[in-house]
């Protein structure tokens, strides 16, 4: 993206000491001051203007002006996007009209239009997914045998548990998990409880609608008020395991394809909701945990005329699939970034983290780890996008989202509705961010001669009437009051000249133009 401000130099007479501003404590005599030559103004990285040409100074003026347009500091990102399961939840009629069927669809959408569109043609991107797997791990098993050091999720720990059968009929028996929460295992040594066992299951028993079922938990009415079977989940490991229980059998569950709703061959989808189709158990090491393997970019951050083909080839070829690891993934975003910003210190960086849900694996999960990861990147700025549906916001999905959007400098998190029109949603959060970022800081020639105790800036509207702002030293000083001041290098010279925030404003929104004045006295606050 190019942004141009006009820029009036104003080229004072030093050598004739004809600058009409006092001169500051401890000057040198005329006689003594530099000359232009010394200080070429054509050594500042300004840009003329077409027709634009050198004046002389004459006789008897104070300052002669040169009215040039300069670029502000350029724009890159790194996003970070949700590639989990979720994103595969159907979107309601609203979303699909728009030609996207679920949440990933949208998003991929809003992202090829923004890539390619011509005021983000200027703007590096780059762009990593999240989850990464593990080399070597699939996603689907039918036991641990095939996940390496981990265990497939059928492998449990399990109790074979028996409870009283309804009305004097015989006890039922259960395999249940073994634990709140089941303990995945790959042989016997790894379930230590009384009574525990490892086994590999294949399904639930599966009960019709209307049986009264005794269960290790309580007695539960399989009441369904539709035609097809409702389930009560009682694990099993093989058909055995269901005797006993009448109309039941051990059978893998399912998915319907276009809705949350579980099924299996005796519990069907609801008309319209898609085919039943296997659900597949997967291998608890599938996801890696590893920050670098975030860090590395899937694409490439590029600012080439080619960079919009990487990027939707690239987005195309993905396949949401497996469980979300927030916290190495913005840190990897943020190590990706921070490393970009200090090999381009003349541009501008930001991380955009997309994520429709929070993490479930991987450390840390909890929202005060992930908002010190996104503090500790400062001073790039972590920008948040939220794909919430209404049950999320409902809740305090957006109150958590912006606890790390506000660590990470961009004050609040953007959270688009799936219940919406969510690929022109998504859209327009990516273009708010790209107009938030906008750089209100100009660029130095590294290699001018500049004197800096001899530059002013002054704000102007599109009257052409003009405000001047005074420097405030540094950016800790700005507040809320207008006025700039100088981005320094490590040993301290200015390379940048930067407008405070609420200055800015105006410049972003276009309601003014900066005007750098060269050659007299700085004027401060």
């Amino acid at each position: 993206m190019r942004t141009r401000a006009t820029i009036s130099l104003l080229a004072c007479a030093l050598a004739a000491g004809s600058c009409s501003d006092p001169e500051p404590p401890g000057a040198l005599p005329a006689s003594q001051q530099p000359t232009d030559d010394e200080f070429p103004i054509g050594d500042v990285d300004l840009v003329g203007q077409p027709g634009s040409a050198a004046t002389a100074v004459q006789p008897g003026e104070s300052c002669l002006g040169e009215a040039r347009a300069a670029e502000r500091i350029g724009l890159d990102m790194f996003l970070m996007l949700d590639l989990s399961g979720s994103m595969l939840d159907p979107l309601p009629a609203v979303g699909r009209a728009a030609g996207a069927t679920n949440k990933w669809d949208a998003v991929r959408a809003s992202l090829e239009s923004f890539v390619q569109a011509p005021e983000t043609s200027e703007i590096g991107i780059g762009l990593q997914y999240f989850p990464q797997s593990n080399p070597g791990v699939s996603f689907a098993c039918s036991s641990s045998a095939q996940c390496g050091e981990g265990a497939c999720t059928n492998t449990l720990c399990v109790i074979h548990a028996q409870s009283g059968g309804a009305d004097g009929a015989a006890p039922l028996e259960f395999l249940r998990g073994a634990g709140d929460q089941g303990t995945l295992c790959r042989t016997d040594l790894d379930c230590p409880g009384v009574g525990e066992s490892c086994q590999s299951l294949l399904g639930a028993c599966v009960f019709p609608a209307g049986a009264l079922v005794d269960h290790p938990e309580g007695r539960f009415a399989n009441v369904s008020d539709s035609p097809q079977t409702s389930f009560v989940s009682a694990r099993c490991s093989s058909t055995a395991d269901c005797e006993g229980v009448p109309g039941t059998r051990c059978e893998t569950v399912g998915l319907c394809s276009l809705s949350p709703v579980q099924c299996s061959d005796s519990v069907p989808c609801a008309p319209g909701a898609g085919q039943c189709q296997p659900f597949p158990y997967t291998c608890s090491n599938f996801t890696s945990c590893d920050t670098a393997r975030y860090a590395e970019p899937g694409v490439a951050i590029d600012r080439s005329s080619t960079r919009a083909d990487q990027l939707i080839s690239s987005l195309r070829a993905q396949v949401p699939l497996g469980a979300t690891p927030t916290g190495p993934a913005l840190a990897g975003a943020l190590a990706q970034s921070q490393s970009w910003a200090n090999q381009h210190p003349e541009r501008q960086m930001v991380t955009v983290l997309a994520t429709d849900g929070f993490p479930t694996v991987c450390e840390p999960l909890e929202i005060p780890e992930l908002a010190e990861l996104a503090r500790g990147g400062l001073p790039v700025r972590t920008f948040v996008i939220g794909v919430f549906s209404d049950e999320d916001l409902d809740t305090d999905g957006r109150e958590r989202l912006d606890q790390i959007a506000s660590a990470g400098g961009s004050e609040r998190a953007l959270v688009v509705n799936t219940a919406g029109d969510l690929t022109s949603e998504f859209l327009a959060a990516l273009n708010q961010i790209r107009s938030t970022a906008v750089s209100c800081d100009f660029s130095l020639d590294a290699g001018a001669r500049l004197d800096f105790d001899r530059v002013n800036l002054r704000l102007l509207d599109a009257a052409g009437s003009a405000r001047e702002l005074l420097n405030v030293g540094d950016a800790a000083a700005c507040g809320d009051q207008p006025g700039w001041h100088y981005v320094r290098d490590d040993s301290g010279v200015p390379v940048q000249v930067s407008v405070c925030p609420s200055s800015c404003e105006e410049l972003r929104s276009g309601k003014a133009s900066a005007e750098l004045q060269i050659g007299c006295a700085t004027r401060i606050r």
